[in-house]
C-alpha cells in the first residue's frame, strides 16, 4: 500500500474514531462529493451528508487497498456500521477516489469498485 496524504488519513481516522469535526476539517471549503451518483458541494452539504450517511449509522472503514493514479488517491475499503445490510454484499467494498489540493480534499468520488 502507498503512503496517503494527511487529509485522506484524517478522513478515515475521523470516521473510525467518530470525530465529525476532524472529518470536516479534511475537506476544502468548496469540496465536491459524489456519493453513488448523489452530489454534495461545500461544507454545509458535506456536513449534512456525513451526519446522515456516516456518523449516525456509526460507519467504520477497513482499508483493503490504496493506490495513486493520475494524481488521485484511490482507496478501497470494507464498510461496516449500524445500517440495513439487506441485499448488500459481505464484505461491502466501496471505492473512495480523492483529489487533494493544498492538503485538503477537493473532490471525493464514492462508488462500488
Amino acid at each position: 500500500m502507498i503512503a496517503m496524504p494527511i487529509a485522506v488519513v484524517n478522513y478515515f481516522n475521523a470516521v473510525n474514531e467518530h470525530e465529525p469535526g476532524r472529518f470536516l476539517e479534511a475537506f476544502d471549503e468548496q469540496a465536491y462529493v459524489l456519493d453513488m451518483k448523489r452530489e454534495f458541494v461545500g461544507g454545509k452539504a458535506i456536513a449534512n451528508w456525513s451526519k446522515a450517511e456516516i456518523f449516525e449509522p456509526k460507519v467504520r472503514f477497513e482499508i483493503k487497498d490504496a493506490k495513486e493514479q493520475d494524481n488521485r488517491y484511490i482507496v478501497t475499503v470494507a464498510v461496516d456500521g449500524e445500517f440495513d445490510k439487506t441485499n448488500l454484499p459481505d464484505p461491502l467494498l466501496m471505492k473512495h477516489e480523492f483529489l487533494i489540493a493544498d492538503e485538503k480534499i477537493k473532490e471525493l468520488h464514492i462508488s462500488f469498485p
